[in-house]
């Protein structure tokens, strides 16, 4: 384990310190943009990645065994007292069904983002899921070196993933969010786009909050087609969004990675 590592990771909300971060972060959070906790109903997210993302005939694991393995999972994670506050914040699982990933904008564009627009919409039906960015994304999209996020590609090859999205990243440019990776144990990994698709497709309404406002949430794992850009999920109203803009390695209040 990185030297960085502090007694605490985490604060008591579920915010991951940013210790010795050099990268541009927000050292203390006014709390102003957060998420709320969505359900997590295991049966519920299951059948939604079984009606939305799984292929038609696809064989998933069993909404059963989702559940123990997501519950074994997170209790490794919190039984340490390290990362014991990780469980106060946010934190939603997710089931990726296997896949194998040749382009990464191309399977975003026409798998993953329509999966989370049907959901999204089929669960709050009074509300829409609109994708700004411009143009096709094939091609544009590629995984940062130090996101651990390939991991995750490697094991969709071989069967489908079960995880944790936790958006604890809170107020972090990209590149301290990639830098903090880093300085934690080998199972934590910065989220990508499927896997970020996969918890929104299992529980839309991660971005649904009545009282305040949720963050913009960075696929920080993924690199766009030039240098400071980068693609993100944000809430416009109560609809959610999909989109592209410049980050320039700089911080606001209202971002997060996760």
């Amino acid at each position: 384990m990185n030297a960085l590592i502090a007694e605490q990771i985490f604060d008591s909300f579920g915010r991951c310190n940013p210790l010795e971060v050099k990268a541009a972060v927000n050292r203390e959070s006014r709390r102003w943009f957060r998420f709320n906790q969505p359900d997590t109903s295991f049966s519920t997210i299951h059948a939604r990645t079984l009606s939305h993302l799984a292929n038609e005939g696809q064989l998933i694991t069993n909404a059963e065994e989702f559940e123990v393995r997501a519950k074994k999972l997170k209790s490794g994670l919190v039984s340490d007292p390290q990362f014991a506050n990780l469980a106060k914040g946010v934190g939603v699982p997710f089931l990726l069904p296997a896949v194998r990933i040749d382009d990464y904008g191309t399977a975003l564009e026409e798998t993953y983002l329509p999966a989370v627009a049907e959901a999204f919409e089929t669960a709050l039906p009074n509300y829409d899921f609109v994708s700004h960015s411009p143009g096709s994304l094939s091609g544009k999209l590629s995984v940062a070196r130090e996101s651990r996020h390939s991991r995750l590609l490697d094991r969709a090859r071989t069967g489908d993933v079960i995880g944790w999205l936790y958006p604890c990243l809170l107020e972090y440019s990209l590149p301290a969010m990639r830098e903090i990776i880093a300085a934690l144990p080998e199972n934590f990994l910065l989220a990508g786009g499927i896997d970020t698709c996969a918890a929104l497709v299992g529980s839309p309404d991660l971005f649904l909050r009545l009282d305040g406002y949720p963050p913009l949430l960075w696929l920080a794992a993924l690199d766009g087609e030039k240098e400071g850009i980068g693609y993100h999920f944000e809430a416009y109203g109560y609809d959610l969004t999909f989109n592209r803009r410049a980050h320039l390695g700089k911080v606001a209040e209202y971002w997060a990675g996760a």
